[in-house]
């Protein structure tokens, strides 16, 4: 994924970026950071001469993003499963419904487990600023 944005803020490698320029995200087209501009946080690994003001293009790595995707995702379905299936055996003259009324409140304790664990341990693998983008290039189109 590639966006460009505004840098807000530096302070060493970590650059606050203000999303939503030209469009915003080529890769999803996100209306929110059109509209809203999006804030965010980028690593400078390249030790790029950075300024605030400055039009910045930012990249994720695809797998960095799958993997995150399969991090928020596939605890809460297992969790689901896990509490379908305890539920089964707890309860087994409970109705199907009944059942998946407990999966789905599994799924939501997974889905606050995963928020929870992110807020103390937030991801590693964010956004890194690939190059700034000359004011030129965001004139001409190219």
């Amino acid at each position: 994924m590639q966006e460009m944005g505004r840098i807000l803020k530096i302070e060493g490698k970590t650059v606050t970026i203000q999303g939503g320029e030209l469009g915003g995200c080529f890769g999803c087209v996100n209306e929110e950071c059109r509209a809203n501009g999006n804030v965010f946080s980028a690593e400078n690994h390249k030790d790029l001469a950075l300024a605030v003001g400055d039009l910045v293009e930012i990249s994720t790595g695809a797998g960095a993003t799958a993997s995150d995707a399969a991090f928020v995702f596939l605890p809460p379905l297992l969790a689901f499963a896990a509490a379908f299936i305890l539920a089964s055996a707890l309860f087994p003259q409970s109705s199907e419904a009944a059942r998946a009324s407990i999966g789905v409140a599994g799924l939501a304790l997974g889905f606050l487990g995963v928020y929870w664990y992110r807020k103390a341990n937030p991801a590693k693998d964010g956004p890194i600023v690939t190059r700034t983008v000359p004011e030129k290039e965001t004139i001409d189109g190219d």
